[in-house]
């Protein structure tokens, strides 16, 4: 895959919409930055918008990827499609895991943070403030593993085990 051919095919394409990259960013709700760095091939969209870029400028994906205009099958196009949706929910999935996550973290600091301000110190408190303290730093540091590289080690682990059964 070549950027700097990309760049220049999404530039082509952007002239022939008689677009400015400021307006195009405003469509696509990116900076113009981002624009400019796209047709300058220095780096690639991400493929939500890049699906976007092809369905906006009316080429198909692969003419995108390939920086040219050609014959694609519909049967290919639907492929990455479909690779895009189950890419998007298992985003959205992770977006779910990681607030639900803060949402425990936080509840834990204000129990934490009650417990050691307002209420009267005894061996009981003491150990719930405890356990709400390491709690809190147990799930900010899953929160870390699980949207970081070992996250993502681990999903691919478990896919290959589970293709395997």
């Amino acid at each position: 895959m070549n950027q700097k051919k990309i760049g220049d095919f999404l530039r082509k394409l952007r002239h022939e919409k008689e677009l400015t990259q400021i307006q195009l960013a405003d469509i696509l709700f990116v900076s113009n930055k981002s624009i400019s760095r796209w047709e300058k091939g220095k780096g690639l969209p991400d493929i939500d918008i890049l699906i976007e870029l092809a369905r906006f400028y009316g080429v198909s994906l692969e003419e995108l990827l390939d920086g040219q205009r050609n014959e694609m099958t519909d049967n290919v196009e639907s492929t990455v499609l479909k690779v895009a949706e189950l890419e998007n929910e298992e985003k959205k999935k992770m977006k779910k895991i990681t607030q639900i996550l803060v949402l425990f973290s936080m509840v834990l600091m204000i129990i934490s943070y009650i417990l050691s301000n307002y209420l009267n110190q005894n061996d009981i408190i003491d150990f719930i403030y405890g356990f709400c303290n390491g709690g809190t730093f147990a799930t900010l540091a899953l929160i870390l593993i699980v949207t970081g590289r070992w996250g993502l080690k681990i999903r691919e682990f478990k896919e290959r085990i589970t293709s395997r059964d």
